[in-house]
């Protein structure tokens, strides 16, 4: 929550209605006082904690017991300080607006709303610091309804060159065993690597519907049309869906579960569907922010049915800011699965695949980033391709670079450089490819 600093301000506020409601009883607490004004809410814990058990009961140390524990990073015993001082004072209203913020640094917004209504409804509480709380508790209403509606986007269009827009071989005369007493064959054109320019459109739409202060209704929607200069049958489009439910903990981390619908398009036709479901859980543990996934994908190829087939996936993601001023940061992650042809005549279509990526966002300046990147994946196909009689395995490597400059939060223009090279025991598969993109974004 982002409102702890809004119940600081209260409580400082509220120090008008209860000025020298909190004398000091002795010379040490008086100390503490003067310490607490200076910043050294540490100090003052280090002196007051050790008398808890003679002290505990006394309002004036229990308020600075509390207030040393807040500021010094011990909400909890914070909360037991100040719910002292209020069994023995319970008017003593900055008692109550410290114990709100305590709640709050406690990731417990609703009793924190209902201590600093309380306070908020006392008749002694100047008009505008009435108006300050009143600000407050509809910011902790907001939080408790799970924040209300936040949409977010981008758009953005690009160009460049692609040296292989159909990821085919560049060998125009290839050997196929199963007739290899009638020599090499000549491949056609469109089995052949194709180079080109082209343009693309690409936008994505975010949705998150707060529900409760942990559960939330989440909502993604991409788009995206590349169009060839020239060799329109590599056309390719994408639509796509993911909607789900979020459950958030303050300890445990979010888990996500969500449905997923994809359609694909080459050359302005339906080349692929998906549907399926993705469940996630990410968490932030010593610096870390973790992540596992699993996938699940029905796949089917309106013009090619032999190819439909069940997809599952697992994996494990990782990144780490690098330095404390967060210039750059380390992501990667490790994955798996098996994509199965629903006929066991068509195994040979069917695979099992594991992959890793690993990369780094660095910051020259605050507005130009580099992202270098590299991700390799290996495809073990479960059964012979009956023309060239052997089980097909790829492994492939993609070295992919951006620099991308940010002229403002919205508006920013990258570029992009991708090497693939998709080595396979069957000269088919086998294939390299450069691409260059230019892209302008815009978000809101």
């Amino acid at each position: 929550m982002r409102i702890d600093k809004h119940a600081a301000m209260a409580a400082m506020l509220l120090s008008a209605v209860a000025a020298g409601a909190l004398p000091s009883r002795s010379a040490d607490l008086g100390e503490a006082r003067s310490l607490l004004a200076r910043g050294q809410a540490a100090a003052v814990y280090a002196m007051l904690a050790p008398r808890i058990t003679q002290e505990a009961g006394n309002p004036d140390f229990d308020y600075l017991l509390g207030m040393a524990a807040i500021d010094s990073g011990r909400p909890g015993e914070a909360v037991a300080a100040f719910e002292r001082v209020l069994a023995v004072q319970p008017d003593q209203l900055q008692a109550r607006a410290e114990l709100g913020r305590a709640y709050i640094v406690m990731n417990e917004p609703e009793a924190a709303r209902r201590e600093l209504e309380t306070v908020q409804r006392q008749p002694s509480v100047p008009p505008a610091v009435r108006r300050t709380l009143d600000r407050y508790v509809n910011a902790l209403d907001t939080s408790l309804s799970g924040g209300g509606t936040r949409v977010s986007g981008q758009m953005s269009l690009s160009g460049g060159y692609d040296s292989n827009v159909n990821n085919s071989t560049s060998e125009p005369r290839i050997l196929i065993p199963a007739f290899a007493a009638l020599g090499y064959a000549t491949l056609s054109p469109s089995a052949v690597a194709q180079e080109d320019g082209f343009a693309q459109a690409a936008g994505r739409l975010s949705i998150v519907h707060g529900l409760s202060v942990n559960q939330r209704l989440v909502a993604d929607f991409t788009g995206s049309y590349r169009l060839n200069g020239e060799h329109d049958a590599y056309d390719q489009g994408l639509l796509g869906a993911t909607i789900g439910f979020a459950h958030v903990t303050p300890d445990d981390g979010t888990f996500t579960l969500s449905g997923q619908a994809q359609a694909y398009f080459v050359g302005g036709k339906d080349y692929r569907n998906a549907f399926g479901a993705l469940g996630q859980w990410t968490v932030q543990r010593g610096g870390y922010d973790l992540g596992l996934y699993a996938q699940y994908l029905k796949l089917s190829y309106p013009t090619n049915t032999p190819q439909d087939a069940d997809r599952y996936a697992l994996g494990v993601t990782l990144g780490r800011a690098l330095d404390r001023a967060g210039q750059s940061y380390l992501f990667g992650s490790v994955y798996g699965g098996q994509e199965i042809t629903g006929n066991p005549a068509f195994d040979n279509l069917s695979y099992s695949y594991a992959g890793a990526r690993l990369g780094v966002e660095m910051k020259a300046t605050p507005d130009l980033s580099i992202i270098p990147s590299v991700a390799v994946e290996t495809d073990q196909y479960l059964a012979a391709e009956p023309l060239f009689l052997k089980t097909r395995d790829t492994f492939r490597t993609d070295l992919d670079v951006t620099v991308r400059y940010r002229f403002n939060p919205q508006l920013s223009l990258g570029v992009n450089v991708t090497y693939t090279n998709a080595n396979s025991n069957i000269p088919l598969y086998d294939f390299e490819r450069v691409a260059t993109m230019l892209t302008l974004s815009r978000d809101f």
